[in-house]
């Protein structure tokens, strides 16, 4: 299963990090907007 965990901001940047089984496997960079509307809303997804 792969989930979309969090928002995690590096140097101010955000990305979203995806892991398999709780192990990350990518980070990818998001725009800071889609980033603060993920966290405002508390949206994770997992599939």
């Amino acid at each position: 299963m792969v989930c979309v965990e969090f928002v995690l901001f590096v140097n101010g940047q955000p990305f979203l990090v995806l892991t398999v089984a709780g192990i990350e496997i990518a980070r990818l960079e998001i725009p800071l907007q889609v980033a603060l509307a993920l966290r405002v809303l508390g949206i994770l997804i997992c599939d």
